[in-house]
């Protein structure tokens, strides 16, 4: 039996643009699957979803993350719906600026920015550690040329510079800083010369600031915020910059979510203003959201923005 027939018909091109994360290596169709004929690996091709990681070597601490982040695939979505994806959605997407080639969603999650890049009329791989998420993801963007691959960020399954443009959207945040650099070496190794990169991390605006000062000494850096012992960082603007040009040419970074409306309507409804809180959310999502693309180009956005957002571009080779 040959590769996952879904896989075949809904995006063969895409297939031959991966490779073994252990050499590099090209891959054949083998019984169930995809082979490494150098190495001797099998990938299993399961619904449609490329697995990389069971022949990947995951740490205690990778299984635990990765069976949370199954869990979290269930309640995920709920938390963005409404003002939150109106604002994020668009600032990581129209920061895409796509050469030739696939776009790589990079922890794609349960799909809500690579629904969004399907209207950019590209193929795209999308990559993230969850089935559950990416079983989300492809039911989400159905008949779209999308590829759904499982597999470790730190170790992409992808051809050298094949990918005229990349994503990576609350996602860096949640590594540690070698493997962080580690990300992002891959990033430049997988995008065609001149490809960009849309890419956000954690700012440590003025709230988290004063949280700090307050005594929550987890508000820089610590256990994530909606639970799981896995690690997030908040970034200034310096360090943040400073980490992405390493690899590449910032050519944007600002600050996104820069208005807490949720939190506003939230604090509305504890003063028994609930139906004013709604009717200020429900406004918020649907038009006042663009104040919040306004403040992107004020000095502003980096004082309160939630985010940062780049926009980088991949460096010229050197020599």
């Amino acid at each position: 039996m040959a590769v996952d027939r879904g896989v075949l018909s809904h995006a063969p091109s895409l297939v031959e643009l991966l490779c073994c994360p252990k050499d590099r290596g090209p891959l054949t169709p083998d019984d169930g699957g995809l082979a490494c004929p150098a190495c001797g690996s099998h990938f299993p091709v399961r619904d449609g979803i490329v697995s990389f990681l069971t022949a990947q070597e995951l740490t205690e601490q990778d299984h635990r993350e990765r069976t949370m982040r199954d869990e979290e695939s269930v309640w995920y979505d709920p938390m963005f719906e409404g003002y939150t994806n109106a604002v994020e959605v668009p600032a990581a997407v129209r920061r895409v600026d796509p050469v030739d080639g696939v776009i790589l969603d990079a922890g794609c999650g349960t799909g809500r920015i690579t629904e969004a890049l399907v209207a950019l009329g590209r193929p795209i791989i999308a990559v993230d550690y969850s089935e559950a998420c990416l079983r989300r993801m492809l039911a989400r963007t159905g008949g779209a040329p999308v590829l759904a691959v499982q597999s470790d960020l730190r170790r992409l399954p992808v051809k050298d510079g094949v990918a005229g443009a990349a994503t990576c959207i609350e996602v860096y945040s949640q590594f540690r800083p070698d493997d962080r650099a580690r990300i992002l070496a891959e990033f430049r190794r997988v995008l065609a010369p001149g490809a960009s990169l849309s890419i956000s991390g954690f700012n440590y605006n003025v709230v988290f600031r004063t949280w700090r000062l307050l005594g929550n000494d987890g508000a820089r850096q610590g256990e994530h915020m909606l639970g799981g012992d896995y690690h997030y960082q908040r970034f200034t603007r310096s360090e943040f910059r400073r980490e992405l040009e390493a690899q590449f040419e910032v050519e944007e970074l600002t600050g996104i979510r820069n208005i807490p409306a949720r939190s506003i309507a939230a604090g509305m409804a504890k003063l028994r203003l609930r139906s004013a809180g709604d009717r200020f959310l429900r406004y918020m999502t649907d038009r006042g959201h663009a104040a919040d693309f306004w403040l992107e180009s004020t000095p502003l956005a980096g004082a309160l923005g939630f985010f940062w957002q780049a926009r980088c571009r991949r460096k010229a080779p050197t020599g």
